[in-house]
């Protein structure tokens, strides 16, 4: 699954730069803690930012998965795809178990 870099040079390009990346961002979100999920994985690399020449990494731990996915959720909705809501439901649900 593709993982986006986000380039940002200040703190206005982050945030445009995270705007600009919000569905690739919210997809990996996904999927990313889907597969993590269904293989025993306990991290999930998001993204990576890169500032300056420097790296860092965008993750998600197992104990803020469901949490993440309700942003999802929300940024679905509000562009109205639907069958990633249903997939960030169901997934929400086996998480839950």
């Amino acid at each position: 699954m593709y993982i986006p870099t986000i380039k940002y040079e200040s703190q206005e390009q982050f945030a445009t730069a995270m705007a600009d990346s919000a569905y690739d961002i919210h997809m990996r979100t996904l999927y990313g803690i889907d597969k993590a999920f269904n293989t025993n994985n306990d991290y999930v690399t998001i993204a990576y930012l890169e500032t300056d020449g420097h790296q860092a990494e965008l993750g998600v731990p197992d104990d803020v998965w469901t949490d993440n996915l309700e942003k999802s959720l929300d940024y679905f909705e509000e562009i109205e795809d639907y069958t990633r809501c249903q997939e960030v439901v169901e997934l929400i649900k086996k998480l839950k178990k």
